[in-house]
Formats: C-alpha cells, sequence, structure tokens
C-alpha cells in the first residue's frame, strides 16, 4: 500500500504534495502542488485550444464556430475539468516536459487521424462505419488495451491494484449510469406528461394541508366560519351570510345549518386544488402550457472517454507520462473543436 513518506520542508503552496515519495504520489489518491497546477491548467485551457484553434485555422480543419462566449464557457468549463483530473490524476508529481510534448502530439495526432475522409464518423452511428474505419478505431482500442496492461502491472508494484481496478469501474460509471438516465428520462417524455410529478405531489400535499388547516381551524371556532373565502362559497351558490330565517347578526356563531352551507364540499376542494396545480410557478414554461418534455439520445464523444482514461496515467514513468499527455491532447482537440458537449443530447 501507500509508503510512509511524509511531506517534510512543506511551504504553503506545497499542501498534498509528497517529498521524498518512492512511488512518486501514485499510492496517494489526493494530490496538490500549486506551480504545477497552474501550469497544468495553463496547458489545458488556455494554450493547447487556442495553439489548436489557429491550426485549425490555418489549415480549414473540421470545428465548430465559436463566439467569444463560447471560448469563455469553454475555459470556465477546463477549470473545473482540470483541477478534478490534476488533483486525482498525481499529475501534481509527474506533470512535466514528457506529458506537455505527447501533448501536442495528442492534440495533431488525432487532428490528423480524423480529418481522414472514412474517419469522419461518430460513435452514435457505428452501424454505416466503413471496413477501413473499423480496422482504425479496433487498432485505436488494442493501443489502450496494451497500455492498460502495463498501467496494471505498476499498479500492482505499487501495491495499489485492489483500488486501481475499482476505482477504474468506478470511473466508467458516466456512461452506464447516463444510460439508465436516458431511458428513464424518455419513459417519462412517453408515459408521463407531468414528468415524474414529485414537485406536483409536494405542491398538492402543501394545498390539502392548507384547506384541512382552515377547515380544522372552522371547527375549532365557529365565527372562523365568516372567513371562508367567498369565491369558494359563491361557486354553491350561497352567500357566507345567508340563512333560512333571518340574517345571523356578524356577532353571533353561525349555526350548524350555515356551517355545512359554508364549508367547501369534496369535490369543490379537489377542483381548486387542480386549478392552482395547473398553474405551477415554472419559469420556463407559460400558463397553460405543457411540460417542455423530449426525448433524449445517447452520444458517447472521445474527449470524454480519454478524460477517464487520463486519472488512470498516474506513474512516475516515461510510457505513463506520454500516454498521460497524449490522451490530454486527445481531450483538449475535442474540447476545443467541438466544446465540452454533454452525453445526453436532445432528439430533434
Amino acid at each position: 500500500m501507500a509508503s510512509e513518506a511524509v511531506s517534510v520542508d512543506m511551504g504553503f503552496l506545497d499542501g498534498c504534495f509528497l517529498h521524498g515519495d518512492p512511488d512518486h504520489g501514485a499510492s496517494t489518491l489526493v494530490s496538490f502542488h500549486f506551480v504545477r497546477f497552474i501550469l497544468f491548467t495553463l496547458m489545458l485551457t488556455v494554450v493547447g485550444p487556442f495553439v489548436y484553434r489557429l491550426v485549425a485555422a490555418f489549415f480549414d480543419l473540421e470545428r465548430d464556430f465559436k463566439t467569444v462566449a463560447d471560448h469563455f464557457d469553454d475555459v470556465t468549463s477546463g477549470l473545473i475539468y482540470s483541477y478534478i483530473v490534476f488533483t486525482l490524476g498525481n499529475y501534481s508529481h509527474t506533470f512535466g516536459w514528457v506529458t506537455l510534448v505527447f501533448y501536442f502530439v495528442g492534440i495533431f495526432g488525432y487532428c490528423a487521424l480524423v480529418e481522414l475522409p472514412f474517419m469522419r464518423v461518430s460513435i452514435p452511428g457505428w452501424r454505416t462505419w466503413s471496413a477501413a474505419a473499423w480496422a482504425v478505431n479496433l487498432g485505436g482500442v488494442a493501443l489502450v488495451l496494451l497500455a492498460a496492461g502495463f498501467h496494471i502491472r505498476w499498479a500492482y508494484a505499487a501495491g495499489i491494484l485492489q483500488w486501481y481496478l475499482p476505482l477504474f469501474v468506478l470511473a466508467t460509471a458516466s456512461l452506464w449510469l447516463t444510460i439508465c438516465v436516458k431511458w428513464l428520462n424518455n419513459y417519462c417524455s412517453d408515459h408521463c406528461p407531468q414528468g415524474l410529478g414529485i414537485e406536483r405531489r409536494m405542491r398538492k400535499l402543501a394545498l390539502v394541508l392548507s384547506i384541512w388547516r382552515s377547515a380544522r381551524k372552522q371547527d375549532d371556532d365557529p365565527v372562523s366560519g365568516h372567513d371562508v373565502p367567498l369565491q369558494a362559497v359563491a361557486s354553491a351558490g350561497e352567500s357566507p351570510m345567508a340563512s333560512t330565517g333571518s340574517q345571523s347578526p356578524p356577532d353571533q356563531p353561525l349555526t350548524r345549518q350555515q356551517q355545512q352551507r359554508t364549508a367547501l364540499s369534496r369535490e369543490e376542494k379537489r377542483a381548486l386544488i387542480d386549478e392552482k396545480l395547473q398553474n405551477l410557478h415554472y419559469l420556463n414554461v407559460r400558463p397553460g402550457r405543457p411540460l417542455p418534455l423530449c426525448q433524449c439520445q445517447l452520444h458517447l464523444h472521445h474527449w470524454q472517454i480519454f478524460y477517464i482514461l487520463a486519472f488512470f496515467t498516474r506513474f512516475d514513468r516515461f510510457a505513463s507520462s506520454a500516454c498521460a499527455g497524449v490522451v490530454l491532447g486527445i481531450v483538449t482537440q475535442g474540447s476545443a473543436a467541438y466544446g465540452y458537449d454533454a452525453m445526453l443530447e436532445r432528439k430533434h
């Protein structure tokens, strides 16, 4: 398991950084070094995307048009993603010139690969791939599995294999959990016009309790019968002060017959509740309009696949640092060209 290395001569910017660790942080889940984090983040969110966009513009490579706001959104998203992978991927110990060089190899190597005519495909359209596209993609999978074998061996040598493999399975939860969410969303879109209905049930509970409280107060204090809402009473065709004989003075309790007339019936209560539930306070839904439900489809992007792999190239070895640079470069190519697209997309 983890060695007994302890931080020595720690400065303010050296938190969670182990000096003299024989495993170079590989056996420690969380590590952080401020200066290296700044350099890592600049590479991943500013320098790399900027260089890619310049080269893509020069050669007119495939990419999405982006406004200034789009670039700003990419930078803010990149700050979040870079902090997570830097802290949990041991880049405070392993980030260096090897990762930097192979980072640009990953960006432009993958960029050149997807510019091939038969490689202009997406994962959801795998059924229409050509034989050449299948060959290249299967070759890429083989390379990833080969690199995974070496990393599993290094994890065993570091004594963290019992954590390394389960954490990889956990990291892939973003895929299989998204599949479950997709199924649930599409089921609700087809069978639940009011969504899951949890918010409606909570609001209905509040309305029922409010009506019950008003009725309870009226039973405990007959004089409060004068405070029954006029709208509810008018719907029954009665006046709150009506009686069979003479009009009751306002300072006298209502008779039992008058209390029964002023009380809301069960049907009136249901009608009142249903009316309130038809106009829940959603800012993005106009009153009387249906909820904006939609069908979704799963679109696994290459930047998401390689971002997961970037957590597990955590060993201070030349090959592992090179793999880290390649996978981070592919992540940057995807985000700089198309943005940090979501895995669930709305069907048009």
